[in-house]
């Protein structure tokens, strides 16, 4: 336990150490006070956002076997994508196997010009690639093949929609900002034009959405302490690159390269306590970007359980996870299918083991003493 003493000397220390960092508070607070913040109006128009399965939220699990389910939905309700993934499958064939079969994957493919899926991203990696073994089985692992893949559908369901929508206004809002470390550096620009291209053929907006970023992290302590976002009308302030870049340590990769938005910070909902969010907004569409946080702030002015939060988003999170009774269907599907396929005098074997698991797991079994 800590004596007076130590407890005296220890808040003394801090206190030294606090007054040299709060000169970077006080410079912060200098820096945000010059950020132009700009009111919005309530704007319709026609939202949609597709999402990919939470990493770890649908799994099948009967040790030492694991399928992870992989689901890409909109908000509309459409699946672009499912899939049961083994994890202990070669990423190299899985990879082959859904670039061949599915069709958003090779439009994605066919839009950014390639034509071989290896050119993509960093889903796989060759020994030619990287020499070093361990490096080798680090990145090329399933499980990370999968934590990939979801990027790389989500994106691809996002060219889908743009191409697709006859609405007059049109508007597409990714799930996280408008920039990946996934999508090779030498290949991002591509796709940049994609969404371009979609934008001049099919006046489809897009936005990034992120619920948290280094860059709001970084900046919130001093927005509050100046008050910047204190007023009762949603409203918005644009991010200065250099501003930004104080944020990580990292930035040359975060915002060059495989980044295509403009980062503000937005308050869609009304209320001086309203959530604030990092959204991306691509260089194409700054001469309108009032217009477009106006079409997001109607998505988000009256969205349940996260107030101020774009609703497409929410309806898509809960399209794209599946249910506690969906999950004990496929379960059940699951059970089925791997009693079929052992051999005969192993079948009930595995039916009593799982029954059993699922009766202690429900508390439904109980063993006399």
């Amino acid at each position: 336990m800590l004596a007076v003493q130590d407890l005296q000397e220890i808040q003394e220390s801090l206190k030294e150490a606090l007054l040299v960092e709060k000169v970077n508070l006080d410079r912060l607070r200098k820096k945000v006070r010059q950020l132009q913040v700009i009111e919005l109006g309530y704007r319709q128009c026609y939202a949609v956002a597709p999402v990919a399965t939470d990493g770890g939220e649908n799994n099948l699990s009967l040790e030492p076997i694991n399928v992870e389910i992989v689901r890409v939905v909109d908000s509309d309700g459409r699946v672009h994508f499912q899939d049961f993934l083994p994890l202990s499958g070669d990423p190299e064939k899985l990879g082959e196997k859904l670039f061949q079969e599915v069709p958003i994957l090779r439009k994605l493919i066919q839009e950014l010009g390639l034509s071989d899926w290896r050119e993509l991203s960093y889903l796989y990696f060759s020994i030619k690639d990287q020499p070093d073994p361990e490096t080798i089985l680090a990145i090329s692992d399933t499980r990370r093949f999968i934590k990939v893949l979801r990027d790389i559908l989500e994106w691809a369901a996002l060219v889908e929609l743009a191409f697709q929508s006859s609405q007059p206004v049109f508007l597409l809002i990714r799930d996280g900002l408008l920039r990946t470390k996934f999508i090779k550096k030498q290949i991002f620009p591509r796709l940049v034009e994609v969404f371009k291209r979609a934008y001049d053929t099919h006046k489809a907006m897009i936005v990034g959405v992120a619920k948290r970023s280094k860059a709001l992290n970084y900046l919130s302590l001093a927005l509050t302490m100046e008050g910047i976002f204190d007023r009762w009308a949603p409203c918005f302030a644009e991010v200065p690159p250099e501003l930004e870049q104080e944020a990580y340590t990292w930035a040359h990769t975060w915002m060059e390269g495989q980044c295509f938005g403009r980062l503000h910070l937005v308050k869609l909902v009304e209320g001086r306590d309203a959530l604030i969010l990092p959204i991306d907004i691509p260089e194409w569409l700054m001469p309108r970007r009032k217009e477009v946080f106006e079409y997001l702030a109607e998505t988000a002015k009256s969205s349940y359980p996260v107030p101020g939060y774009p609703y497409p988003l929410i309806r898509a999170h809960e399209n794209a996870n599946l249910s506690g009774l969906e999950m004990e269907i496929i379960s059940d599907l699951m059970s089925k299918a791997l009693v079929e396929g052992v051999d005969i005098d192993d079948k009930e074997k595995i039916v009593r083991y799982i029954t059993l698991g699922k009766g202690l797991i429900k508390g439904g079994t109980r063993h006399s003493e």
